[in-house]
């Protein structure tokens, strides 16, 4: 006898993955992979920019360019936890419901391992400001780092600030984040919720140890995402699937997605570390 319907757990793993993820929520869901398998690459849209505004000159005509694309491949890969082994004599006798433990471990980790392939995308951006110190940060480090989207500022157009643990002693420590005598600062900034820290400048700060520590260089790496600059795209929704071992009384489960991610703007991310190549 089955010990779940896969139509039951799957939405239930999907529901943990989406309250996990904190960069996937930062990047832009590009829709469903047609026509292609893991292992293959596929097309992420990446625009090109216009060239800038020219006065009008009476009798000249006005030049006419084309909206193109860059190539921006990403390969299509397979995710999944390992599998887990539910046996009926502890199902029957454990505290707690064994499937819905499951399914939300398997749901973190996916999203776990999709904010960390978003990660590695954001660390391809040629945009990088450095801090002094390598496990901790300034406000006047921030504030650098802002200074290289020129007077593209605009609140609503950030997606967030990404930050490792270890910095948030330092955000704590900043006027420029707690102090109640700045306007701009709100209410409950230091206060961790969902993994949200609070905001600077009204950009939202989200804390992740997922891909922002590199145990090489022993430092914190820190990301200023705009909106649209990270995208992926799924090939369904998450799969799930059981196998039943009878012999031993034992039911397996197993989940897994498929996607591929890109950085989709030269221009919408600055890495801030103390190491820049």
């Amino acid at each position: 006898m089955a010990l779940i319907k896969p139509e039951v757990y799957a939405p239930l793993v999907r529901e943990k993955f989406e309250g996990k993820i904190k960069i996937g929520k930062m990047a832009v869901d590009l829709g469903f992979l047609k026509n292609t398998t893991v292992g293959e690459t596929v097309t992420f849209p990446k625009w090109k920019l216009l060239s800038d505004a020219e006065d009008v000159v009476k009798g000249t005509a006005i030049g006419t360019e084309s909206l193109d694309q860059d190539s921006s491949t990403a390969t299509i890969k397979m995710v999944a936890p390992k599998g887990t082994m539910i046996y009926d004599m502890d199902n029957l006798t454990m505290l707690g419901n064994a499937v819905n433990e499951a399914a939300d471990q398997h749901g973190k980790l996916i999203a776990r391992k999709l904010d960390e392939d978003l990660i590695a995308e954001a660390l391809t951006s040629p945009l990088k400001s450095a801090t002094a110190s390598a496990n901790a940060i300034t406000g006047a480090e921030v504030m650098t780092a802002l200074t290289l989207y020129g007077d593209e500022r605009d609140v609503e157009d950030f997606a967030g600030i990404v930050i490792n643990s270890l910095l948030l002693p330092s955000f704590i420590a900043m006027d420029e984040f707690t102090s109640v005598e700045k306007t701009y600062n709100a209410n409950g900034n230091g206060i961790v919720s969902g993994g949200l820290v609070g905001y600077f400048l009204g950009i939202p700060v989200v804390m992740t140890d997922k891909g922002t520590y590199d145990a090489t260089a022993q430092e914190c790496i820190t990301f200023i995402i705009k909106k649209n600059a990270l995208g992926y795209m799924t090939k369904r929704d998450i799969n799930t699937e059981e196998k039943r071992e009878a012999e031993y009384k034992r039911t397996v489960l197993f989940s897994d997605m498929i996607y591929a991610v890109k950085l989709l703007a030269d221009d919408g991310i600055v890495v801030v570390r103390k190491t820049i190549a």
